[in-house]
């Protein structure tokens, strides 16, 4: 597809001025790029470039109990699936050596299958545990814990959960400073712009549906639904 249009073009005469000679110019259309042909219809930020990158949620809350009950609740993977949203099974697979430091030789959880799933995608982790008593519980999985786990995985190339617990000092009652961290990477960027509605959500969800557990639990009197 082509126009034609008048070009002036100056020219100078013998008297020393310039007049104007009007001559056809030809414009062509350009033919479209690669990259234009290659657009696809739908568009996401990222999506094409490999993996997506990895992506933090936080969450804090200050709750009225001493960190120590509040910590046994966290230790405690088999009950996940009873409050943890997204997580529909929790089940710890492998256990420490007794703990020297406890008094009751108590044994913590080293590895455990969680089954987690939101924003119409679901995958069953193999995680490791990392406890620190009183201080922190996190459960690593994929590339971080094991290599093999990661490969199975077909939606998330890692996951990292990581509960915290602080005493906070100098208060007339006990109150606790409870910290979630999530961290996250999919495998293929597209799952993570399906999902973005949903995963800005998910520490939120997670640290209310915890302080509601520690309601039940720690409460005088406990309630045990």
């Amino acid at each position: 597809m082509s126009r034609t249009l008048s070009s002036a073009v100056p020219r100078l005469t013998s008297r020393g001025k310039l007049s104007a000679r009007c001559g056809p110019l030809t414009l062509a259309a350009a033919p479209p790029t690669a990259s234009q042909l290659r657009r696809p219809f739908f568009s996401f930020p990222g999506v094409g470039t490999g993996a997506s990158t990895t992506q933090q949620l936080t969450a804090d809350r200050t709750l009225p109990y001493p960190s120590g009950p509040l910590y046994e609740l966290i230790a405690d993977v088999d009950s996940y699936d009873r409050f943890v949203p997204y997580c529909s099974s929790s089940r710890v697979t492998q256990w420490s050596a007794p703990d020297p430091r406890d008094a009751n030789g108590r044994r913590w959880p080293v590895l455990a299958d969680l089954h987690v799933g939101w924003g119409g995608f679901n995958e069953v982790f193999t995680s490791r545990l990392r406890c620190v008593p009183g201080v922190s519980v996190e459960a690593i999985s994929g590339d971080p814990a094991d290599a093999d786990a990661a490969a199975v995985s077909t939606v998330f190339k890692s996951l990292v959960t990581r509960w915290s617990v602080r005493q906070v000092a100098d208060q007339p009652s006990p109150a606790t400073e409870v910290h979630l961290s999530i961290q996250y990477q999919f495998v293929n960027p597209l799952y993570a712009a399906v999902s973005a509605a949903v995963s800005d959500k998910v520490a939120g969800l997670m640290i209310e549906a915890f302080e509601k557990r520690a309601h039940e639990r720690l409460a005088s009197p406990p309630h045990y639904p």
